[in-house]
């Protein structure tokens, strides 16, 4: 009987698995998921749009916009180029209040890529009075010339205040006219600016389909519009 007992032992031990082959096929399993993973998302956002496109934005940090509002609008930039833009889409940020200076220029990824130039020269910056928007859009225009086989999606991050109407409606006016300007995104703008933006400042572009103006509330439907513009450029 003992011999018969310690025979079924021998099996027995013989059948169990290695704990440390177990860990390693299992590593082995997380990281082929992790690779699959990575492959149906950059998949899926290279299918989305293949037109060559570049994303310009402009962050207003004068004293009129709060830290609130500079998230809302960083926010607003990382969904454009996490869940709209191809990967490496080609991205340049300014920041301007009465002068104007870029903070960063890449090919990024992930949006997460920006978050510290967002956190350190966006959001924590408090720049001095006043607000030149046309300044911005003429750093635009400079911005075009550098890829004139792309599309480009604009955007102005800003309350809306303005202390050079004309300037701007004319700067406005020229990016309206230029075919590979798709969308000029202004936002979040505060209800007692919004008709001048949408019906003044930047009429040209709203009368040429390219305006896309959002306020503290409808942030999501634009970038819904955005998206639908940016896919009419495939047909």
């Amino acid at each position: 009987m003992s011999r018969y007992r310690g025979h079924r032992s021998y099996r027995h031990e013989g059948d169990s698995q290695n704990p440390l082959l177990t860990g390693l096929a299992l590593v082995g399993i997380l990281a082929v998921g992790a690779i699959l993973v990575g492959l149906v998302w950059n998949f899926s956002r290279s299918q989305g749009i293949r037109t060559p496109l570049a994303v310009g934005a402009g962050f207003d940090v004068s004293q009129s916009m709060s830290k609130e509002q500079k998230q809302r609008s960083v926010a607003f930039l990382n969904k454009v180029i996490g869940e709209v833009m191809p990967a490496r889409t080609p991205t340049k940020i300014w920041r301007y209040a009465e002068t104007i200076e870029t903070v960063h220029e890449s090919r990024p990824i992930a949006s997460k890529e920006l978050n510290k130039v967002s956190r350190d020269t966006i959001e924590n910056y408090l720049g001095k009075w006043g607000t030149r928007p046309d300044k911005v859009m003429q750093e635009f225009q400079r911005y075009t010339a550098q890829y004139p086989n792309r599309k480009f999606v604009l955007c102005l991050f800003t309350d809306g205040e303005c202390h050079t109407p004309k300037e701007t409606r004319e700067q406005a006016a020229r990016l309206a006219q230029d075919s590979r300007v798709a969308a000029v995104v202004v936002g979040p703008v505060i209800n007692r600016y919004r008709r001048a933006v949408e019906n003044s400042y930047y009429a040209p572009l709203r009368d040429a389909g390219k305006l896309f103006v959002f306020g503290e509330t409808d942030g999501l439907d634009t970038l819904a519009r955005l998206k639908e513009r940016l896919h009419a450029l495939e047909n």
